[in-house]
């Protein structure tokens, strides 16, 4: 019984697989703990985004603010500085 040229490159194909499986295998097992360190910059990349995204919305004015005319907003921000100051104790030029 003789192989024929089919058969030979079958064989080459699954040999070449198997190789390539074990030097990828090979590769992750040495490159494990940089796979480690990659996972926990994802994580610390995440969070900085969460605070960013967190003082974002802090920092964003009220919805409620938004809808106010001009005149309204300057009044409440009027109020608002006035109680902040007397608060703190200072006296704002009128």
């Amino acid at each position: 019984m003789s192989l024929t040229t089919d058969d030979l490159q079958a064989i080459r194909e699954i040999i070449k697989d198997e190789l390539s499986i074990s030097v990828r295998g090979a590769v992750k097992d040495e490159l494990h703990p940089v796979f480690g360190e990659i996972e926990a910059l994802r994580n610390d990349i995440k969070e900085i985004y969460d605070m960013i995204s967190g003082l974002q919305n802090r920092l964003s004015p009220d919805k409620q603010f938004q809808k106010l005319s001009v005149e309204e907003k300057l009044l409440k921000l009027n109020s608002e500085l006035l109680a902040a100051a007397n608060q703190a104790g200072i006296s704002l030029p009128r």
